[in-house]
């Protein structure tokens, strides 16, 4: 049997993960869908969903199902056209709630691609929800220059916030425990904080070295 998933589409930051399991001989393919096809054109075309079919076919390529092997495809909008395609390449499939541990290989695989673009495995550990969408937005505003290169700016959601100018203030770190969200290092008590301010959903508040600049609104 073969195992299709996804990770990563709920996330503002980053393409997608698409991952094909085989949970007998515990052989694993997977690709990133790029961040480029998130982008306001590509994504009103849905291009992304043609390249969940060209990683998916190539997976399966190299896999080799046996003549008859059950394919098991997860039952998010993400598979909508693979569906289409495996129904017309005579393969034997069936949509369900994937669970076990091609999920947990598949997000794993999303979270080391996100480490690579920059997002701190600490907050990737330690924050509940990390790929919450105004969530990922403080991380986004921190380095927004570079940072914002990485999203999928073809979401509605993204594009009812683009025009925000975010306020910035200076201050005195009082806590012990933050970390600048633009370098990753820690910021000591009682040293001088850039604090950048925005209001999504709510209120949101972003620490920096004062010496590291944000990028946006300066």
């Amino acid at each position: 049997m073969l195992q299709i998933d996804d990770a990563g589409s709920g996330s503002f930051v980053g393409g997608t993960c698409i991952g094909i399991y085989r949970p007998e001989t515990n052989e694993y393919c997977f690709d990133i869908i790029p961040v480029e096809f998130y982008n306001k054109e590509n994504f009103k075309k849905k291009l992304y969903l043609d390249q969940v079919v060209n990683i998916a076919s190539a997976a399966i390529t190299c896999l080799k199902p046996s003549r008859g092997e059950m394919i098991e495809v997860c039952r998010g909008y993400m598979f909508e056209r693979l569906k289409i395609w495996l129904e017309n390449n005579g393969y034997r499939w069936y949509s369900t709630q994937i669970t076990g541990r091609i999920q947990e290989i598949v997000e794993k695989s999303f979270e080391l691609y996100t480490e690579r673009l920059g997002l701190p495995w600490q907050y990737i550990k330690y924050t509940r929800y990390p790929f919450h969408f105004h969530k990922l937005l403080r991380w986004v505003y921190a380095d927004y220059d570079n940072r914002i290169k990485l999203c999928k700016v073809g979401w509605k959601s993204w594009q009812k916030l683009e025009s925000i100018v975010p306020d910035t203030a200076w201050a005195s770190m009082c806590a012990v425990s933050f970390t600048c969200m633009k370098c990753g290092r820690h910021i000591k008590p009682r040293s001088e904080v850039k604090v950048i301010r925005f209001v999504s959903n709510r209120e949101n508040y972003v620490y920096l070295h004062d010496k590291c600049d944000s990028g946006k609104g300066h």
